[in-house]
C-alpha cells in the first residue's frame, strides 16, 4: 500500500491556490465584480484578519471569504 505523504509549507507557492479559489468562490456569488481585479484585490484586502507579523510574512494578511463578501 502506498503512503502519501504531507507537509507544511509557505511562500507565495503556497498561498496563490488558497487565494485563487477564495477569489473563484467570490466571483461566482458576486458576478458583477468580473473583469474588476483591481476593485477585486481592494476587498480582499479590505477583508483580511491582520496577523500582527511583519508585512514581508504575512502581506495583506490572513483572507476571510465570509468577511469580504459582507463587505461588498
Amino acid at each position: 500500500m502506498n503512503t502519501i505523504r504531507f507537509r507544511e509549507d509557505s511562500g507565495t507557492s503556497m498561498a496563490a491556490p488558497h487565494v485563487s479559489g477564495a477569489i473563484a468562490a467570490f466571483l461566482s456569488v458576486r458576478s458583477e465584480f468580473r473583469g474588476q481585479p483591481e476593485r477585486v484585490k481592494e476587498i480582499f484586502l479590505t477583508g483580511a484578519t491582520d496577523l500582527k507579523r511583519r508585512p514581508e510574512y504575512q502581506g495583506a494578511g490572513l483572507i476571510d471569504l465570509m468577511r469580504t463578501l459582507q463587505v461588498v
